[in-house]
Formats: C-alpha cells, sequence, structure tokens
C-alpha cells in the first residue's frame, strides 16, 4: 500500500519544536531573530514548513532540509512582535499531513523613541532669497545621548559635506539647529528631522517629525512690489493735491471777477422811476424799486413814463 493512503490513518503528526536565535528578553526596531522550526527525530522527512504569528502573518516555505527550517524575521517595530508558532507537513501534492503547531514563542519589540518636533525661523515658513533660514528639531526632555538627523523631500542632509554652508549647531540641550546663512531657491521644500538615542549601547532611531514646508521667494520680486505700492500710494496723493490746488484756483479767479468795477458784469440793475403828469392834471406814481434786468437797455428818452 502506497504511502499517501496509510497518512490519514497514521493521525496528526507530532508537534515539532520552534527555537529563536539570539534569545532576548526585549527586541530593538531593527534587530533580526533567527525563529527555527525542527521536527520530531521520528519523522523521517518534511515536506515545508509553516510559520504564523498572532499578529496574522502566516508564511509557508518548502523544506530546506529533512526535518528543519529556519526563517528570519526582520523586527522594523513593534508590529512586527509578537506570539510565533510552526507546523510542518509530510506527504507530497494534494495529499499531505499536516501536524499540531509548536508551542509559542514571544518576540517583544521596544517602541521607537518619541517624535521630535521641528520649527522654523522665521516662524512663517516664508524666506526672502539671501535671508537666513533656521531650522530646529527638539527631541523629548531625556537625559539620553543623541545624534540628530535632517531631510528634505526624503533625502538626508548631511551638513559639512565639500562645497555645502549647511551647518548644524546644539542650540540646548536636547536640540539640534539646521543653519543656512543665505538662502536660495534650492532650500525650499519639505523638511523632517530624526534623532537617534543611545539605549544600552545601541542607537536607536525615532520616529521622523511632522513635516514642515519651507518656501523661499525671489529678493527682486519682493523688492518691485514695494516700489509699485509706495508709486501707487505718491501718485494719488499726487493727483488729490492737483485736483485741490486747480479747484482752489479757480474759486480765487471767479471772486476777483465778481468784485470788480465794470457795471456791466453785475448780475443785477436798479431802473429808477420817474412821476409823469397826465393831460387831466392828475398825477401817477409808478414805483420800480430795484427792477431785474441782466442788462441795461438805451432808451431815447432815458426814462420810463406811465400814463394815467
Amino acid at each position: 500500500m502506497e504511502l499517501t493512503l496509510l497518512l490519514p490513518l497514521l493521525g496528526v503528526p507530532a508537534a515539532p519544536t520552534l527555537s529563536l536565535h539570539p534569545q532576548k528578553q526585549e527586541y530593538f526596531p531593527g534587530d533580526t531573530v533567527e525563529i527555527k522550526c525542527s521536527a520530531p527525530p521520528s519523522v523521517d522527512r518534511v515536506g515545508g514548513f509553516q510559520y504564523y504569528s498572532n499578529m496574522g502573518k502566516a508564511i509557508s516555505v518548502l523544506a530546506s532540509s529533512r526535518r528543519s527550517h529556519t526563517y528570519n524575521v526582520n523586527l522594523t517595530g513593534p508590529e512586527a512582535g509578537g506570539s510565533y508558532q510552526c507546523s510542518y507537513w509530510i506527504g507530497q501534492d494534494h495529499s499531505w499531513n499536516r501536524s499540531s503547531g509548536s508551542d509559542a514563542v514571544l518576540i517583544r519589540v521596544k517602541d521607537f523613541p518619541p517624535r521630535p518636533a521641528l520649527s522654523v525661523d522665521p516662524p512663517s515658513r516664508a524666506v526672502s532669497e539671501g535671508i537666513p533660514l533656521l531650522i530646529t528639531c527638539t527631541a523629548p526632555v531625556s537625559a539620553g545621548e543623541r545624534r540628530f538627523h535632517f531631510y528634505k523631500d526624503g533625502a538626508k542632509l548631511v551638513p559639512g559635506d565639500v562645497g555645502s554652508v549647511v551647518s548644524t549647531t546644539e542650540s540646548r540641550p536636547g536640540s539640534m539647529t539646521l543653519s543656512i546663512p543665505r538662502a536660495g531657491p534650492h532650500n525650499a521644500g519639505e523638511f523632517t528631522c530624526a534623532y537617534e538615542e543611545n539605549v544600552s549601547g545601541r542607537w536607536i532611531l525615532s520616529l521622523r517629525s511632522l513635516a514642515v514646508n519651507v518656501t523661499v521667494t525671489a529678493r527682486g520680486h519682493s523688492w518691485a512690489r514695494e516700489l509699485a505700492v509706495g508709486g501707487s500710494f505718491f501718485t494719488i496723493n499726487g493727483l488729490i493735491f492737483l485736483i485741490s490746488h486747480l479747484c482752489m484756483k479757480g474759486k480765487g479767479s471767479k471772486e476777483e471777477h465778481t468784485n470788480g468795477s465794470d457795471p456791466f458784469r453785475s448780475d443785477y440793475y436798479s431802473v429808477p422811476a420817474v412821476l409823469a403828469t397826465g393831460q387831466s392834471g392828475h398825477s401817477a406814481t409808478a414805483k420800480a424799486n430795484h427792477v431785474s434786468s441782466p442788462m441795461p437797455q438805451p432808451h431815447r428818452n432815458n426814462e420810463y413814463k406811465e400814463e394815467v
């Protein structure tokens, strides 16, 4: 009888053993740990192994030897830790029998150092070309030794490189300032920072700070804008002064002509009334006090008569 027909009758294969190397109470982010799954000596040959954790990870691999396999786990952060187990199977193709799971092993991964804070001077995060730009990275309060790193658009900045004018100084304990003496268009972009903390002789990199966007404006454009605003102000005030001056001058000229001695420039002319006697011997009086006329008209007898 073939082996594939006997497998269902043999029951579940014995559980394997799972071991870690190196063994630690707690691992750091960036560590690599070896997980070795070994079938019992009674098993002649293993077809493959499966690794899985309570974090939802699972991977199946073919056996690299007759009875054991080693799987390397890269601990990128706390999410890579958890409780791990393994199992194996025997048989070929679709005729296989899987063993029960091994005892669980716990992998603890230390959390990253806290995220630093990033600040910019000027606080507006907008700097004119040629003006100094200061970017400060501040870590949480701690007595640990630190090393700071700055990044622009995701790429690490290396102060002190040949031809570079960028430098860093420790402004106060727990902080570092990136100094750019004369900002230029190439200094605009997204800045972040991080730090390494010395933990038991190991340098552990923190999470990166929140990104800060810095813009650099051309200085000539700023001058032109200020000149245009100032020029407009003086132009408007000059026009107001000129219009006021012309209005005052026109008013003065009108008053001068009004007060002149020319009688024909008067708006009103008083016409005297003359008393005339009719043929009946009765007299009539005509009054024409302040009769308005735009212009006195000459008469033959130079008087007005009223007949009765």
